[in-house]
């Protein structure tokens, strides 16, 4: 078995394609949480915050009905013992992700429900 850079066996074909779908799925999510704050921050109201939102509960649901991420359960089969928040943060840094990213999408939501669209401004007449 071929071995990487870092002395560990050489990931196979199907778990680089799964780390590779996990990231691209991350970094969407991330997408969805900064666009969540824009909008909350700006007081933007459109179909795309819609789908933000609906991703990350979605995402929530699952992480909570599952108690983990399931892709990870796959990665493993194929060979990948590395969680993709480790590759992400590290050892240390990645058992806070969840609850930090957690923390960070109830806080926009909670402003984006505490401003509301704002009102359109009056010209003075």
């Amino acid at each position: 078995m071929a071995t990487s850079m870092n002395g560990r066996p050489a990931l196979s074909t199907q778990a680089r394609m799964l780390r590779t779908i996990h990231t691209s799925i991350g970094i969407g999510e991330l997408a969805c949480l900064v666009y969540l704050w824009y909008c909350a921050i700006t007081r933007r109201r459109d179909r795309w915050l819609r789908l933000s939102v609906s991703v990350l509960v979605g995402e929530g649901v699952a992480l909570l009905g599952a108690r983990g991420c399931r892709l990870g359960v796959f990665q493993r089969r194929a060979g990948d013992d590395v969680p993709m928040f480790e590759l992400w943060f590290g050892s240390g840094l990645a058992p806070l992700a969840i609850p930090a990213f957690t923390s960070i999408a109830l806080g926009g939501l909670a402003a984006m429900i505490a401003r509301p669209p704002g009102m359109a401004r009056s010209n003075g007449t």
